[in-house]
């Protein structure tokens, strides 16, 4: 069994990565405690309506109106606009995030690259064996044709599943392989 290797994410294969992920997260917990706000604040404002009067004409009147019922029109206002602009701003961490992702998939490549080639390299000398046991076996069967015995008494079986003998899934994976740089 292959030995366990460890997977990098694509944030710790590269640091722009790892520091745009870290930036969302920020904004994610700023865009919901703004809404949090938002919400608290609207609850207020149901809960203990705005005066009917303005502030001028209730002094006028005698009367007096607590400054933070007033306050709250404008603190609403200025917490929807932050909102906006977060709501903004994680759009454009996201569009960097896809943008950086090429450059932080190949870093994770080039780390676990060398783990990789060893085990296409294990895998290509396996398929080998199994190439060379194929041909001894289909050699085995084409001499006992030549000598006209009918190998379906056998019965015969053949491994069409790897394709032609000559130049089948086998050959093929192997060369991909050698073009890769994995084997020689």
């Amino acid at each position: 069994m292959a030995s366990q290797i460890k997977i990098p994410t694509l944030g710790e294969a590269d640091g722009t990565y790892a520091a745009l992920e870290k930036k969302l997260v920020e904004l994610n917990a700023d865009a919901a405690e703004t809404a949090r706000g938002i919400s608290e604040l609207q609850d207020d404002i149901v809960a203990r309506p705005p005066p009917r009067v303005s502030y001028a004409v209730a002094e006028l009147l005698g009367e007096t109106i607590a400054q933070e019922l007033l306050a709250r029109g404008e603190r609403l206002r200025e917490l929807r606009r932050h909102s906006e602009a977060v709501e903004v701003a994680i759009g454009e961490v996201q569009k960097r995030i896809r943008e950086r992702q090429s450059a932080a998939s190949a870093a994770a490549c080039t780390s676990v690259r060398a783990e990789y080639g060893r085990r296409v390299r294990a895998l290509v000398d396996a398929l080998e064996t199994v190439h060379a046991a194929r041909s001894h076996a289909e050699d085995l069967l084409d001499a006992m044709e030549r000598e006209g015995i009918q190998i379906e008494r056998l019965p015969a079986v053949r491994p069409h599943f790897l394709g032609d003998l000559q130049d089948g899934h086998i050959s093929r994976f192997i060369r991909e392989a050698r073009e890769a740089g994995y084997v020689d």
